[in-house]
């Protein structure tokens, strides 16, 4: 059975390290097919209300999640019999969607198409088994985006770049042009008036990835109207990247990142909201044949989300007593002022993280406490590298190479926990390493949380968190605790005991760099 886990991409990451990103959309967290069971399961990070409907020519069964982004390209799931094969894929700006494609032949009832809520974040979608239709000549082959692509993808391949263009891709802020190795010192220019504009990137000692093709680039957004990648040179290298705009096409804003890429955006006042897509040159919208009427659908009942049920009575959290600085002899300030500390606050910008009881964001527990240990590490003379500063999304490969190009001493990655609202008796801290260096680090970090926090114990363990895996350095993952348990909630959303969590951690770090990095 194979699991679609949607982890975000580099994409994002990257636009994230200059755009603040909105956090009001849900997002499709994970999904998978059984075709045992003819079901489809997913679900998203909050509650969404799906919409179904049932479309031929081809049968398909489309889930669409409204106010729901994807966060990454689209993905497929091949399953063979009656069903060819299950997608997902970001529809539009404001819409995921799940595709049930059946094989040629066969269809389905709507009325016994089922889709329900098991929470108002997590869904089922079970199928009859797929009929046997009788056999119709077939349609003639529709027309998408005017079947050929405008864009192009040209020049000999080049070698020797230090540079190398991998990828074009439409994100929710504008694109992203993907490049491997040495970040190109990219030159820009404009030209043109009205309908006639063009920006032309010119990335000298670059080479264009061998695999990259003209249908790989975005088709039809945000009003660009054509996309060229050209391979000037071979000796030296360099590459060219063309765009053609419409004439209600922005200017749009260029800049390179540190991380591996190029970021295309509206300039400062222009909402990419307000960028409509270019249609197709001479098809309409939904992918058809000039001659063949839209293909029918039928809609398919889907009841209300489920309503979670009532959080109990808000329990004060109990009284904690004024947080001391521990003497001297505790956590005495680092001689070594060249020691250096990653800090990782987990998720942020539109991945919030778990989301727990009363709307609690694991985001908004977590970064406040981050800061604070930075704070508390500096005045103990010990060098902090944020992988994050802002509310921003980040992936995961780029919190790594914070780490590794700080020539960190220490990764302390911070999180808060998550279980189904239906458990609230689930509570307490938990820490995690992989490698054995992060073993004596972790059992220092989960005695000073406990004792600072007075959450229960969860224990020690060993993952293969991709954070801690990827370090070179000692490295652990605290799950400070849940931000759906009954106890835990009230205290993490108290600002109070998260200044006692950042002390706790904060002491943790300090115990073992004077035990083992002095």
């Amino acid at each position: 059975m194979r699991f679609n886990w949607l982890i975000p991409s580099a994409l994002g990451a990257a636009s994230a390290l200059v755009i603040t990103l909105p956090a009001e959309a849900a997002q499709l967290q994970f999904w998978r097919f059984d075709a045992r069971q003819n079901q489809l399961v997913f679900t998203t990070d909050v509650a969404v209300q799906p919409r179904a409907q049932l479309i031929f020519n081809p049968t398909r069964i489309v889930i669409d999640l409204p106010n729901t982004v994807l966060g990454s390209a689209t993905a497929r799931q091949s399953v063979g019999g009656t069903i060819r094969e299950v997608r997902a894929g970001q529809f539009n700006e404001q819409t995921t969607r799940l595709v049930i494609e059946l094989e040629a032949g066969y269809t389905v009832n709507p009325q016994q198409v089922q889709v329900r809520g098991q929470s108002a974040n997590q869904w089922v979608v079970q199928l009859p088994t797929p009929e046997r239709v009788a056999a119709q000549p077939s349609p003639p082959p529709a027309a998408v985006d005017s079947g050929a692509s405008p864009n192009s993808v040209s020049g000999q391949p080049a070698a020797g770049a230090t540079s190398r263009l991998d990828s074009v891709t439409a994100t929710p802020d504008g694109f992203f042009v993907r490049t491997r190795g040495q970040v190109p010192n990219i030159r820009v220019q404009r030209t043109g008036r009205r309908n006639d504009r063009r920006i032309t990137i010119d990335l000298p000692d670059t080479a264009i990835a061998a695999n990259l093709s003209a249908q790989d680039l975005p088709n039809n957004r945000y009003s660009i109207r054509r996309w060229q990648i050209t391979q000037q040179q071979t000796a030296p290298p360099s590459a060219q990247i063309t765009l053609e705009l419409d004439e209600g096409s922005p200017d749009w804003q260029i800049n390179t990142t540190n991380l591996g890429g190029i970021i295309i955006v509206p300039p400062r006042g222009v909402s990419i909201n307000s960028i409509s897509d270019r249609p197709g040159p001479s098809a309409p919208p939904i992918a058809t044949t000039p001659t063949t009427p839209a293909a029918p659908t039928t809609p398919i009942a889907v009841p209300p989300a489920p309503q979670p049920p009532p959080l109990p009575p808000r329990i004060d959290p109990p009284a904690i007593p004024p947080i001391v600085s521990p003497p001297p002899t505790v956590t005495p300030p680092v001689q070594n002022s060249r020691v250096v500390i990653t800090i990782d606050p987990g998720h942020g910008g539109r991945d919030p993280g778990a989301v727990g009881r009363g709307g609690l964001q694991e985001k908004q527990v977590i970064f406040p406490i981050s800061l604070r240990v930075r704070e508390l590490l500096e005045q103990n003379g010990v060098s902090v590298v944020l992988t994050r500063e802002q509310d921003v999304t980040l992936d995961l490969e780029p919190r790594v190479q914070i780490a590794e190009r700080a020539n960190a001493d220490l990764f302390v990655s911070i999180h808060a926990n998550a279980i189904s609202l239906s458990r609230p008796e689930v509570n307490g801290t938990e820490t995690y390493y992989y490698s054995d260096a992060g073993l004596r680090l972790a059992r220092i970090m989960h005695a000073n949380m406990l004792s600072a926090g007075g959450l229960n114990d969860r224990g020690v363990r060993q993952a293969r968190f991709y954070v801690i895996r990827n370090t070179s350095m000692p490295a652990v993952l605290l799950e400070v605790g849940f931000v759906t348990g009954a106890r835990d909630a009230p205290l993490l959303a108290d600002p109070t005991w998260r200044e006692q969590m950042a002390q706790g951690i904060a002491n943790g770090i300090l115990e073992y760099v004077n035990a083992y990095l002095r």
